[in-house]
């Protein structure tokens, strides 16, 4: 049987395979926990809580009332957030609450590096900032002209991003809830996601392209077009080396996040990668697609 054994690399990426799919309906986020020990994978029907390599059947999370559209651990895994079309936001696990304030479907949803507070996005324009143990809402950020699709928290919480159909991700003071700088894209920016010390914004369009962002300066580091018909997802593995981006054009591409270079293209969904996400151990990827699979990627030994 193929198991995971090695992390993946700039060099040994293009040696990825395929270990294991599971058939899931309308996927809309993989994440792991930070042991590893699972994966949760987010649909129309709810969260379903998968062994690594999906070879045992899912434990299902069900209370929403409405397709869930986004999914985050918190850093020591006490804690699952989830963002729904019923314009909820749930916490799982240590704390249990629904969180209710946004008036349209909640789109995305993170959890502050502290596990203090979380963030979710909505199609109602807004951002919405939650204390996580008491269930209150913090702050409202407001100025997206249109739906919210990503939210990252940056700064070691300080600072948090989101992504918009409007075309740009803002960074907000936490404390202030004013935005702190406007970054363009040319189309809808799809996901999000944070480098593991922070520094680093990743995004990913609709315009087809991945840029970098210095959170510090606010400034592009890096862009460059990454996948034909829109790029959908993106995910930075746990040394902030590779970027993996997913799109349109049905492949899984992995990136050098210091030259830009592609290092390696994965080829196996036949709809859209919707999302994407690395292990904390840096061993293993997990994909969801529009073609009803969740696929875990990695490099095996015997």
């Amino acid at each position: 049987m193929n198991k995971p054994g090695w992390q993946i690399t700039r060099d040994n990426a293009p040696q990825l395979v395929q270990l294991a799919q599971a058939r899931r309906g309308w996927i809309t986020q993989v994440v792991w926990s930070p042991d590893g020990k699972m994966l949760a994978v987010s649909d129309a029907e709810g969260i379903w809580m998968y062994p690594p390599l999906l070879n045992a059947p899912p434990r299902p999370l069900q209370g929403h009332t409405g397709p869930v559209k986004g999914i985050a651990f918190s850093a020591d895994g006490a804690l699952l957030a989830s963002a729904s079309a019923d314009m909820t936001v749930r916490l799982w696990g240590a704390r249990q609450a629904v969180l209710r304030g946004h008036t349209d479907s909640v789109e995305a949803v993170a959890i502050s590096p502290d596990g203090m507070l979380a963030a979710s996005g909505s199609s109602d324009h807004t951002v919405r900032l939650w204390d996580v143990a008491t269930g209150a809402q913090k702050v409202v950020f407001s100025g997206h002209t249109a739906e919210i699709s990503g939210v990252a928290f940056a700064r070691e919480g300080r600072l948090l991003a989101s992504g918009s159909r409007d075309n740009t991700i803002r960074l907000w003071d936490i404390t202030s809830g004013t935005p702190v700088a406007i970054l363009p894209h040319d189309d809808w920016v799809r996901e999000l996601a944070i480098s593991p010390d922070g520094g680093l914004l990743a995004s990913a369009s609709k315009d087809g392209s991945v840029r970098l962002w210095d959170v510090e300066t606010s400034s592009l580091r890096q862009k460059w077009h990454a996948h034909t018909g829109g790029a959908d997802t993106i995910a930075i593995n746990p040394n902030g080396i590779l970027l993996a981006t997913g799109g349109r054009d049905q492949q899984i591409r992995l990136w050098d996040t210091s030259s830009g270079e592609e290092v390696a293209a994965l080829q196996g969904h036949t709809k859209p990668v919707l999302t994407l996400a690395f292990s904390r151990d840096g061993m293993l990827l997990a994909s969801g697609s529009g073609d009803n699979t969740v696929c875990i990627w990695g490099l095996k030994f015997f």
